[in-house]
């Protein structure tokens, strides 16, 4: 069904050829395009470049008026290239843009890579690479068609290898280019594969995309849509149905081609023209009819086509092979019974051999049953028509292979032949090296000869010159001893001199240099001071106790270390001053539990928690007070509340076997033991007076122990006992309690 809608667009893209021809001489039609394979950071693109050198060189044969290429570009070439064609674009009719390269989607945002973009996570892609909606952009100028062509939906090596840093939520990275819908009308982006997937570069000259484009965009007349449906079909019978490519967006009606039909139209092949008329006919309606003749004026299913203009006929069912044939009158011989003329009526379009025969059958006396034969005669001649037309198209294609294989043969011997003239030059240039090589080597031989005689001739003459000089030598080197020494001593006092100076102007230099040392020492005490101040003066609120610390551990100047620990001591005291006045902090529990055993209410020990026995203790004060105790907490104004308390708060709680006698908790009185019993006790008492003194003196373990046993119970007695503290809540008088004080 898709190939013959692509037949119905391209039926009625060629109606209105002949309309748009004139005017799109005339048009104006320009392009830039860019590809892309030396990538910098990542492996190369095979294709991109030549995919783009093709697709430039088809734009100039299709007489573009201007082709603008770049390939290979950086991020600041590729904006220029596309900011200079916005203004071409401005003034054209037609802009075409073509791109080859990398491209990714970014959170729903499409960009095309250049070839120097470093993308190391996400957050580069704004700066490092273009986005799509500027290169569409480049060709909204444009007044009749702007069309953009991305072959850029390749599997991405970036994306791999970028970090995910922003937290946006679905930021997804994924190869190959989003779904995209123009802004403007007039406008048609084609993918070379649609949004999601990715495309192949392919193993040929050109990627699979681009080389349907190059066969299929630039057909003169073609409709722009049926083009790119062509390269649809094309591309995924050459994937394997692995990629298809897909355009968004829409045009208006009429034809729109990038190259204007030819002034002489060219006869059709039957089958095209056979395809058309069976899709047409599917349609029946008078358009598509009008559409048919439009493209196809003559022939023999002109002939049937205008027949169903005259004689419109219900559309065949869509398994019937369409042939039609004008209607034919009924003859003058005499009239048909309505029942045959009813059955005629159904069957006088049909392309049924079969059921034509059966009509001829059941009414071999009607004047139709000749008309049915005369239709069936047509369908045999059309098919034999078709057939021979087969024939002819496999007897030209037979021939053309023929003629490929001869050429073929034809390029190989010529091949072979111009390899064999290469060899014979070769040898030819090799045996004329040689003998070149050999003449040279008698030359040198000749040359050294000549040089060891000139070279013994000139040791001759050398060594009585040798002579002579020697005895020259010895006569001067008397002298030259003396003028030795003469510059030995002028050579010692410069270099005493020269000593001196630099002495001098190395002192300078160390007195330069510990100078600019000072300076620089000073200049950095006085930024650090500075810096040091600044910190002092935030005080420890916010980040001002990590900046000193910090600080302290990259100061350099000397003077400033003192300094540096003190504000330290100082921040980290104002830390624990705030952290102590926090509630429920271990210094304000520990003061709290140290009032709450003076006031009577805490029994524990002392120990910074807020733990069960403190919760308790502070519940009962705070139930006497009066005041609140659910989610009571310790702070620095409760403490200082339970300070300003100088008597017992809580009751006294007497132990088990002791009765609070007025503000004392005194011990029952137990029955008095038989004399017997009281006079063993006494004995057993001695004996262990005794046993003391003849064993020594405790351990101090063992003492320890005894002392830590006891404490609880001492620490009880002492809650049992009144407070030597004047006052009290409980027997209100003002008189001092002789007892255990807290």
């Amino acid at each position: 069904m898709t190939k013959r809608l692509v037949s119905l667009a391209a039926l009625i893209g060629g109606a209105i050829v002949a309309m748009a021809s004139e005017a799109a001489w005339a048009e104006k039609r320009v392009a830039l395009i860019v590809g892309n394979s030396s990538y910098q950071t990542v492996p190369q693109l095979a294709n991109p470049s030549r995919d783009a050198n093709a697709v430039a060189r088809m734009f100039r044969e299709a007489g573009f008026d201007s082709v603008e290429v770049q390939i290979n570009v950086g991020n600041l070439e590729f904006k220029r290239a596309i900011r200079k064609f916005e203004t071409s674009a401005d003034q054209a009719d037609i802009a075409v843009v073509y791109y080859a390269g990398h491209g990714l989607e970014l959170a729903g945002t499409n960009y095309l890579i250049p070839i120097d973009a470093r993308l190391a996570s996400d957050r580069d892609a704004d700066d490092e690479a273009i986005l799509l909606e500027r290169l569409v952009s480049s060709a909204d100028g444009a007044k009749r068609l702007r069309l953009v062509i991305l072959d850029a939906c390749r599997d991405n090596p970036f994306v791999p290898a970028m970090r995910r840093e922003r937290k946006v939520a679905n930021r997804a990275v994924t190869s190959g280019l989003g779904r995209v819908e123009p802004t403007s009308t007039d406008t048609l982006i084609a993918y070379a594969a649609k949004a999601g997937s990715t495309a192949d570069d392919g193993d040929g000259q050109h990627s699979p995309f681009t080389a349907a484009v190059l066969k299929n965009l630039t057909v003169p007349g073609l409709d722009v849509r049926l083009a790119f449906g062509r390269v649809r079909d094309e591309v995924l019978k050459t994937t394997g149905n692995r990629q298809e490519p897909f355009v968004y967006g829409s045009l208006g009606g009429g034809n729109i081609s990038l190259v204007p039909a030819p002034a002489v139209a060219q006869d059709a092949p039957a089958s095209d023209v056979k395809a058309d008329y069976e899709l047409v006919q599917k349609i029946g309606s008078r358009r598509a009819w009008e559409v048919f003749l439009g493209t196809h004026p003559t022939g023999f299913y002109a002939d049937l086509a205008r027949a169903q203009l005259e004689n419109p006929s219900p559309a065949p069912p869509a398994n019937m092979t369409v042939a039609a044939l004008p209607p034919q009158g009924v003859p003058s011989g005499r009239e048909s019974s309505s029942k045959e003329a009813l059955e005629w009526d159904r069957l006088k379009d049909s392309t049924d051999p079969a059921a034509l025969q059966r009509f001829i059958k059941r009414y071999p006396d009607s004047p139709l049953a000749i008309t049915a034969q005369q239709r069936m005669d047509l369908l045999k001649k059309a098919a034999q028509e078709r057939e021979d037309q087969a024939r002819a198209a496999r007897e030209a294609a037979r021939k053309a292979a023929e003629e490929a294989l001869r050429q073929a043969e034809q390029r190989k011997a010529e091949l072979a032949a111009a390899k064999k003239r290469e060899e014979d030059e070769r040898r030819a240039r090799e045996a004329e090296a040689a003998e070149k090589a050999k003449a040279a080597a008698a030359e040198l031989a000749a040359a050294k000869k000549r040089e060891e005689e000139e070279r013994r001739a000139k040791a001759a003459e050398a060594e009585q010159k040798a002579r002579a000089a020697e005895a020259e030598r010895k006569a001067a080197e008397a002298k030259q001893k003396a003028d030795q020494a003469e510059r030995d001593k002028a050579a010692a006092e410069a270099a005493a001199l020269r000593a001196a100076s630099e002495k001098q102007a190395r002192e300078a230099e160390a007195a330069r240099k510990k100078a600019e040392m000072a300076a620089a020492r000073e200049a950095a005490c006085k930024s650090e001071q500075t810096k040091l101040e600044e910190i002092i003066a935030k005080s420890t609120e916010g980040s001002g106790l990590e900046d000193l610390k910090s600080f302290s551990r990259t100061v350099s100047c000397d003077r400033l270390g003192p300094l540096v620990v003190a504000s330290l001591d100082k921040f980290n005291a104002e830390v624990a001053k705030r952290a102590a006045a926090l509630p429920n902090s271990p210094e304000l529990l520990r003061a709290a539990q140290t009032q709450l055993i003076r006031l009577g209410c805490l029994t524990g020990k002392v120990d910074g928690t807020l733990n069960p026995t403190t919760k308790g203790a502070l519940g009962r004060y705070l139930s006497i007070e009066g005041q609140p105790t659910e989610n009571a907490s310790v702070t620095e104004g409760l403490v200082a509340e339970l300070a300003k308390h100088t008597t017992r708060v809580c009751p006294i709680e007497c132990r088990s076997g002791e009765t609070l006698k007025g503000e004392t908790c005194v011990a029952d009185e137990k029955p008095k033991a038989p004399p017997a019993v009281a006079a063993r006790t006494r004995d057993d008492e001695d004996d262990a007076r005794s046993r003391r003194k003849q064993g020594g003196r405790q351990s101090d373990r063992e003492q320890r122990a005894k002392t830590a046993q006891d404490a609880p119970r001492a620490r009880q007695q002492a809650v049992a006992r009144p407070s030597i503290v004047s006052g009290g809540r409980s027997g209100g008088g003002g008189s001092a309690m002789i007892g255990v004080g807290f």
